[in-house]
């Protein structure tokens, strides 16, 4: 049966006449991996329905993952939030004690995926890609050769959802690999957390991205010299910097992304997920109503709790402080939108309104004298 017999529009595109025939923009909706941060994208979604903003497909990667399947499959919101507030870690890391005492080092993971699989399939439905809502693409990563594949498209689209959603949340060394003919899939997030270029293959007239890998420049992380500590410390430094030139390569005029406020939670913060569900809502409510591509979708009519006219988030403002400058020259590498020059004893910042930043945050992670301040993001 084709796709079109099915419903559903192919899934190796999503192309339809753009702004230019009054249509609205075909959307395609990302939500990035970042552990229980992923909670965010709750109020992501709460203020797109309460802007009547829609998205046409959902790409997501890791919690992404799993909020995008919840949603594609059309739970609502209010259940969404509820089911992320139920859970504990307890629910999903059980030590893997057999396997660790009878092979040690030579065990697949900290942590039995069982039962991570096991709560999987009692949230998500028992459906398959073709029975979704709308399109829903998630990516992981094959281990045999670093490949990254996007599950729901062309020869990924007849794995079980539920099976899709774990190898795409399957962080290295804590939960075994999804096995299928003979590969091993593991977290998307390792190599694309953030998976703007494949939103961009399936033809979208605007690309709504959620970012929660950028952590607070002005809090040192809660790093403890442990083992795992270590190791996830490690893949968020790797993840930060691979979103980092994702950002730089694909953020554009028709690239909206937002950035929750939760950088200073750690990736297994199971606390007070109400809060980060606001965070969520408040800075998309923040940036979808005052960037550019998205202004002009919001309706006229007053909405409760919104202050509207919004002001514009096309720029950033950089800010640098000569006193604690070292002219090491980090800021001028990294920047790709040629913000500053550091060719003297000091920095000196060329565009105070850079209206080209690709808000990564990279200036301001890698000056070392944190002489960098970042506004309007």
């Amino acid at each position: 049966m084709t796709d079109a017999e099915n419903g559903h529009e192919p899934t190796t595109t999503l192309r339809m006449p753009g702004r230019g025939s009054g249509r609205r923009p075909r959307t395609v909706l990302v939500l990035g991996g970042g552990g229980m941060r992923g909670t965010a994208h709750v109020g992501v979604l709460r203020a797109m329905r309460t802007l009547g903003i829609q998205y046409d497909a959902i790409v997501g990667t890791s919690i992404g993952s799993l909020v995008g399947a919840m949603a594609a499959a059309g739970r609502e919101i209010e259940e969404m939030e509820e089911i992320l507030a139920s859970v504990q870690k307890e629910d999903y890391f059980q030590l893997n004690l057999v396997k660790l005492l009878l092979k040690g080092t030579r065990a697949p993971s900290m942590y039995r995926g069982e039962t991570f699989q096991q709560r999987l399939g009692e949230i998500l439905p028992d459906v398959g890609f073709a029975d979704l809502n709308v399109p829903f693409f998630c990516n992981a990563v094959r281990l045999e050769n670093g490949g990254n594949v996007f599950f729901g498209t062309p020869g990924f689209d007849e794995v079980p959802l539920t099976d899709a959603v774990y190898a795409s949340c399957s962080l290295p060394g804590v939960f075994e690999p999804y096995q299928k003919d003979g590969f091993h899939y593991m977290d998307g997030g390792i190599v694309d957390a953030v998976p703007l270029r494949f939103a961009k293959t399936l033809g979208a007239d605007l690309v709504i991205a959620v970012d929660l890998s950028v952590k607070s420049t002005s809090k040192t992380p809660d790093y403890k010299s442990r083992v795992l500590s270590t190791m996830y410390r490690a893949f968020e430094i790797v993840e930060e910097v691979l979103v980092e030139h994702s950002l730089h390569m694909h953020v554009d005029y028709e690239t909206v992304l937002i950035q929750p406020k939760v950088g200073h939670l750690s990736r297994f913060d199971f606390t007070d997920t109400a809060d980060i569900v606001r965070r969520g809502e408040e800075e998309a409510l923040r940036v979808l109503t005052s960037h550019a591509a998205t202004r002009d979708l919001v309706p006229t009519t007053i909405i409760e709790g919104l202050t509207c006219p919004a002001q514009p988030r096309d720029f950033v403002s950089i800010h640098l402080d000569p006193a604690r400058c070292i002219g090491c020259g980090m800021c001028e590498m990294v920047c790709e939108t040629d913000a500053y020059w550091a060719r003297a004893e000091r920095a000196t910042v060329r565009k105070l309104a850079n209206y080209e930043c690709t808000r990564d945050h990279a200036c301001a992670r890698n000056c070392p004298t944190d002489a960098i301040r970042l506004g309007n993001l």
